[in-house]
């Protein structure tokens, strides 16, 4: 039975996680719970919390804890069965960041099955067909397949992780898995500038704006010399790059905005990707193009706590908040960064010329 103290105590466990404070948070959702308060949500804030210390096998048992309650879940369709010699249909019905990191599974699952379906949206569908493992990519609405797919079990690709009870020493694929095409007629791979060139992306999704950057902080870093700046950036922000008149080193790829394998094939092409926690982000881990993500200080659970690595993308490096709404100190060490890695970069290249 729910209680005024159950709520309190919730609410002050998810203050904790909130704030990043894993460890009181924990505790915390335990006393919640055992006062009353609802289990599957104590569970979930564990869960989180277990994930941002690195203990996966932590949130693997809160997953199990809720599924054996049985809560509806419109994400949730593996029933437990194996997947040996069976149909998969692999689901993606979450945010494009989360399939790109998923599919890392493909190859594992593959091995596995006799066949292994995606079904992704529709903006996905082409750079999917690259992703190793996938046999056969479908989607949905007017460009669903005329035939009715047969698999025998079915998942959603967040839950891939937990059906193969990922531990953070045997993450597989962490890099590489994504293979796409050489773009000959890429804007990017036409230029002949010896110059750094680096992607850059301002703005995540609208559902959670304290993850983007204000593109007018960017400013100093555009004006960073000997780089050539290409914007990557998605969605209707990807204009807001012309209030910014007086930036001459940012070029533009217009299809980098309307197609996500374009997107992709410009990242391959790049020396570095400048971004948020965005798609580009997790494009740039799966292909293997060095990126370095800025964070803001309640970072998604993928990113763990305390670290400036990520376990899943070895060609990432991470920038955090070091208190909720302050980009400037990350834009500044990236831009101090960036100044290092060019002067690294350039003194390489006249000694080799020597």
């Amino acid at each position: 039975m729910h209680s005024s103290h159950a709520d309190a105590l919730l609410a002050e466990a998810e203050t904790f996680l909130r704030l990043r404070e894993a460890y009181p948070a924990l505790a915390r959702f335990q006393v919640a719970e055992a006062a009353g308060a609802d289990p599957d949500r104590c569970a979930s804030g564990r869960w989180t919390a277990y994930m941002l210390l690195g203990n996966f096998e932590g949130a693997w048992r809160e997953s199990d804890a809720i599924r054996a309650r049985g809560a509806p879940d419109p994400h949730r369709f593996w029933l437990g069965e194996s997947v040996d010699g069976k149909r998969v249909m692999l689901r993606g019905l979450h945010g494009f960041g989360d399939t790109v990191q998923a599919l890392r599974y493909a190859p594992v699952l593959r091995r596995r099955a006799a066949k292994l379906t995606v079904e992704v949206a529709p903006e996905f569908v082409e750079l999917a067909r690259y992703f190793d493992g996938v046999d056969e990519v479908i989607t949905w609405g007017k460009d669903a397949p005329a035939f009715t797919p047969q698999w025998d079990v079915q998942m959603e690709v967040a839950e891939l992780p937990y059906v193969f009870r990922t531990q953070m020493r045997d993450l597989p694929l962490a890099e590489r898995y994504l293979r796409v095409p050489h773009d000959n007629d890429s804007a990017i791979n036409a230029g002949s500038s010896t110059s750094l060139r680096v992607g850059i992306v301002w703005a995540s999704g609208e559902w959670n704006a304290s993850r983007s950057v204000p593109l007018e902080l960017l400013r100093p870093l555009l004006q960073t010399r000997d780089c050539e700046f290409w914007n990557l950036q998605g969605g209707a922000a990807w204009m807001q790059l012309s209030t910014l008149c007086d930036i001459a080193n940012v070029h533009t790829d217009p299809r980098c905005a309307h197609s996500l394998l374009h997107l992709a094939q410009s990242i391959a092409g790049l020396d570095l990707v400048i971004t948020p926690d965005t798609l580009a982000a997790h494009l740039a881990g799966a292909i293997g193009t060095p990126a370095w993500v800025m964070l803001q200080h309640a970072s998604d659970w993928r990113w763990m706590l305390d670290r400036d690595d990520s376990p899943w993308y070895p060609s990432l490096r991470l920038f955090r908040q070091c208190m909720e709404g302050d980009w400037r100190s990350v834009i500044d060490a990236v831009q101090a960064d960036l100044v290092t890695l060019r002067d690294t970069r350039n003194e390489a290249r006249l000694v080799s010329s020597l």
